[in-house]
């Protein structure tokens, strides 16, 4: 499992809507440990064997990328519905044909879409659809994350590495092609140009920087991850032709300028920005002392999810899951022909 969204997944599953009734992990230890702290009903090694004993309506599939397509169709043979982090696979025929099973068992399968159920995203699209911003021009998604200082890039452990074709880049790619999709109100982008390579010399990150800009189309823009600027963030700019909307993730705000503030009254816009910023400053003091993470999407989504699934009604709308499929399709799309590998 990968701890920090299993630990997210746990907490939600402490709400009303869901019951946390097994977790699987190859480490008998891992499991148990993760159960006792959770309070799930029981832990196993075997999925299979889980899915046998426990029936659960809903499984969460939390493993690294290569493993997924395999847990995805045993837990749909178990009748289970399935929520899967991203990347769901490393292709767009396999994820087609995952879809197409599920459709013929009449269960659901989505891909994890947090990042479009992040409140800092979500404030941005009141702004586009009630005209604040104009007709979007542009929109840049750009995440500094030194991907080699981690788990992606650790040498001391024993496998090959990130086992994706685009490399540890792929991990986060259907996120940021998701999200732009969502706020440039596109199906789709075109004229991609752009270059994805290793920066860092790491063999088991396998690619650690993209750099693509997106220039056809009513809306333009960028996608763009850096191994090596500091600090990290994960910021999304918007440009309508009469404002502009910025945001940030990791360490959050939103400020709007432009609008009526030009001109002479550009100094109330640097006024306003900075008792904005100093507002900001003091909610993020307060996220990190609640542990009020950029995870915290994921709760809402799979609320929106189970909400849905409990109902028997469709599953969340205002186009943020289908647009993050998209997003997965995109990005497969980008990384295997728009863009140019060394």
């Amino acid at each position: 499992m990968r701890s920090n969204r299993a630990r997210t997944c746990a907490v939600h599953f402490s709400l009303p809507r869901a019951k946390f009734v097994a977790a699987v992990d190859r480490s008998a230890s891992t499991a148990a440990l993760f159960c006792d702290r959770y309070r799930a009903s029981s832990s196993f090694t075997d999925t299979a064997e889980m899915l046998t004993k426990a029936k659960p309506d809903v499984v969460h599939v939390l493993t690294p990328p290569g493993t997924h397509e395999e847990l995805i169709r045993l837990a749909m043979a178990a009748g289970s519905h399935v929520i899967c982090e991203k990347p769901m696979t490393a292709n767009a025929a396999d994820s087609a044909a995952l879809l197409e099973e599920a459709a013929g068992r009449k269960l659901v399968l989505v891909e994890s879409a947090n990042t479009m159920w992040n409140e800092n995203v979500l404030a941005l699209h009141p702004l586009i659809d009630a005209g604040t911003l104009g007709r979007v021009r542009e929109v840049d998604i750009e995440l500094s994350l030194d991907l080699a200082n981690g788990p992606f890039g650790d040498l001391n452990l024993g496998d090959s590495g990130v086992k994706l074709p685009g490399g540890a880049v792929h991990d986060f790619l259907p996120h940021m092609c998701g999200a732009w999709l969502f706020l440039a109100g596109q199906e789709e982008a075109n004229g991609l140009k752009g270059t994805l390579r290793n920066a860092s010399g790491n063999r088991r990150v396998g690619y650690d920087l993209l750099d693509c800009i997106i220039t056809d189309g009513p809306v333009r823009g960028r996608l763009k991850l850096s191994p090596d600027i500091n600090p990290p963030a994960f910021a999304i700019t918007v440009r309508g032709s009469l404002a502009t909307a910025e945001t940030e993730l990791f360490n959050p705000f939103l400020r709007v300028t432009g609008g009526q503030n030009v001109g002479k009254r550009a100094p109330f816009e640097l006024i306003s920005s900075g008792i904005g910023m100093t507002r900001a400053g003091l909610r993020g003091f307060r996220d990190k002392v609640f542990q009020h993470t950029p995870y915290h999407g994921l709760v809402r989504m799979l609320d929106d999810v189970y909400a849905a699934l409990q109902n028997e009604s469709s599953l969340p709308s205002c186009s943020r899951l289908p647009r993050c499929w998209r997003g997965h399709e995109w990005s497969i799309r980008l990384l295997r022909f728009e863009i140019d590998r060394p």
